[in-house]
């Protein structure tokens, strides 16, 4: 289980000064690519499955690709809960997966998650796209947790969002609000996750 908290920034300006406030060099940077699957008749989501493949590009090192498989997410108050089970995959194969779902089920002979993904529910029509959004990730290591700052690229909008994994998210939460008032930063919770805002077409 996946637990983090999600504060919704309202713009550019507002997540460069977060970033600024936090007051240690980035750790890291990474530009993902999500890309989202289902069945032709959307069966995975009719069981609250989510699956994404995302090709990480991080700085200076060669890209990663990871498949995901999410279930029963709740966003309440700002922190985030979801069952989650992640798995690398070739870069070279998630790409063309990315390019073509009907080889999902051929690839998930040698690959364990999609494996369990295509006999969980099985989708006899087989898979397409759901939808996709790039990402753009800044990690910094503050007190004792690692945020992440999003910058989440849709075809409708920019979305703008700090995230925080904590087994005490309601302290994580407290700590970073503070933070954010202490200089100023306007803030909200995030009433949507990504997923939902690609599907919805929102920034929320």
């Amino acid at each position: 289980m996946e637990i983090e908290i999600k504060i919704r920034l309202a713009s550019e300006d507002e997540t460069a000064r977060l970033e600024a406030a936090l007051g240690t060099p980035m750790l890291a940077a990474e530009d993902q690519e999500n890309v989202f699957f289902d069945g032709k008749h959307r069966e995975l989501i009719g069981n609250k499955l989510v699956f994404r493949i995302r090709v990480i590009q991080k700085s200076g090192k060669d890209p990663i690709a990871v498949v995901a498989l999410k279930g029963n997410a709740v966003l309440i108050d700002g922190i985030a809960t979801v069952e989650e089970e992640e798995e690398l995959i070739d870069v070279d194969l998630a790409r063309r997966i990315i390019d073509n779902p009907d080889l999902i089920v051929e690839a998930a002979s040698s690959h364990k998650l999609l494996r369990k993904i295509v006999d969980r529910v099985p989708c006899p029509d087989g898979y397409s796209h759901m939808g996709r959004f790039r990402n753009i990730r800044h990690k910094y290591k503050w007190l004792d947790y690692t945020v992440e700052i999003d910058r989440t690229l849709y075809p409708h909008g920019t979305a703008y969002e700090a995230e925080i994994e904590s087994t005490d998210p309601e302290l994580a939460k407290a700590r970073l609000s503070s933070l954010m008032k202490e200089h100023s930063i306007p803030f909200g919770n995030s009433q949507r996750n990504k997923f939902e805002n690609m599907l919805m077409g929102t920034v929320l």
